[in-house]
């Protein structure tokens, strides 16, 4: 197993238990206790979790910069994005907000469509893509979060109807609740679903089991939940979307 996947592996035991012991983590991955400590130490540069005595705990991945967050999961990421690219109908206008997974998607985008974005690193990948028409969203700047928000931000979305306004997420808890950590990206992301036909939610498990201070919507809302597990609690089990997961 690869130093990748093996981090990938506790960062999502930790999602799963909110609570790591080294020598649990070792005896599962079959390696050195010393190995696990050394991930640990990598992972906790990265702001993916507090270490302690004798192993780690969860931190909370809504607050996370969104450059920290990009960096979990990319595989998973990117078959998720994939995933969620290849049913988008040629022609289709979509709002895309900022996110690791939903820029996964517009990378992988290979029908012609309008794409309109608060997400200065999606537009600055499709630009140029005689396929793709571009609208930026701009508004007031958070290099934090790597998106645009603001009333100038909301302004350009209401000038428009999307087909499909597709979402990442921050959380997502057992009970169907997705929320946001900034107030100004839950806005952005409550107007994209006010303004479009139908939603849709691109989430990595990771999001799953957590609550941010701020709603978006509940999960009913969304058509189609693209992730790489199925729902996150059996609380889950009759919530409205259709869940895609890729393997």
């Amino acid at each position: 197993m690869s130093r990748l996947s093996r981090q990938q592996r506790l960062l999502a035991m930790l999602t799963d238990t909110g609570e790591l012991l080294v020598s649990e983590a070792a005896a599962v991955l079959g390696v050195s206790d010393d190995t696990i400590r050394r991930d640990l130490c990598a992972l906790q540069k990265q702001g993916c979790l507090r270490k302690t005595h004798g192993g780690a705990v969860s931190i909370d991945l809504g607050g996370m910069p969104r450059t920290t967050r990009s960096s979990l999961l990319p595989v998973q990421k990117k078959r998720i994005g994939e995933a969620a690219a290849a049913a988008v109908p040629a022609g289709a206008t979509l709002f895309l907000d900022a996110g690791s997974t939903t820029l996964a998607m517009a990378e992988a985008l290979a029908v012609p469509a309008t794409v309109i974005t608060n997400s200065l690193d999606i537009a600055s990948r499709i630009e140029g893509r005689p396929a793709l028409r571009l609208i930026l969203a701009g508004g007031e700047w958070d290099s934090r979060q790597r998106l645009f928000s603001g009333a100038a931000a909301r302004s350009v979305l209401g000038q428009y109807r999307a087909d499909i306004a597709i979402l990442g997420a921050c959380a997502v808890s057992t009970h169907g609740a997705v929320t946001a950590g900034e107030e100004r990206d839950a806005d952005m992301k409550r107007s994209m679903i006010n303004t479009a036909s139908e939603a849709w939610l691109l989430t990595d498990h990771l999001k799953f089991g957590h609550v941010e201070p701020h709603h978006v919507a509940d999960l009913a809302q969304f058509c189609r939940v693209y992730s790489d597990r199925s729902r996150p609690g059996p609380a889950m089990e009759q919530a409205r979307p259709e869940f895609i997961v890729t393997s």
